[in-house]
């Protein structure tokens, strides 16, 4: 099964309440430039989860168009909660619900990956970074990083 893992594009600097926050003209041309690199990639996935964040469903909004799907807001991709949360959630997917993209923050989906595939600290996760990997059980340390795409 493969999981892809796409942080929000850049986003306009905190100045009040972080939910609330946009992405800028640059987040925007990043995702849409990550979507069109990757298209055949993401051609496979079935799901797209996203954060209820205004930046994170900006950026599954773009991702949306590219792909023809429907975004589900899922509020654990909050970039807070316990990673052990999220791979309970997939593990309760029927594998024919995969590939699913999932949406989200740092430092969340720095933890995902890195937890996922037993990598310490070692992949970095810059804003429209965008993670393939597969695994046939969610669970820290099971998977594999197929590929790591960085905006830019």
């Amino acid at each position: 099964m493969q999981l892809f893992i796409l942080r929000h594009g850049k986003a306009e600097p905190q100045l009040g309440n972080d939910a609330e926050r946009a992405l800028t003209e640059s987040g925007r041309l990043q995702v849409a430039q990550v979507c069109e690199q990757r298209a055949e990639e993401l051609s496979a996935v079935r799901a797209l989860w996203a954060s209820p964040f205004v930046r994170t469903q900006q950026t599954a909004g773009i991702v949306s168009t590219h792909l023809g799907l429907p975004v589900l807001t899922e509020p654990l991709l909050i970039g807070d909660t316990n990673p052990q949360e999220i791979l309970d959630k997939l593990q309760e997917q029927a594998r024919e619900t995969f590939p699913i993209l999932l949406v989200s923050h740092q430092p969340l989906v720095g933890k995902l990956l890195n937890g996922l595939c037993g990598s310490g600290d070692q992949y970095p996760f810059g804003t429209a970074s965008l993670a393939c990997i597969s695994a046939e059980v969610w669970a820290y340390g099971c998977a594999e990083l197929d590929w790591l795409q960085h905006a830019g």
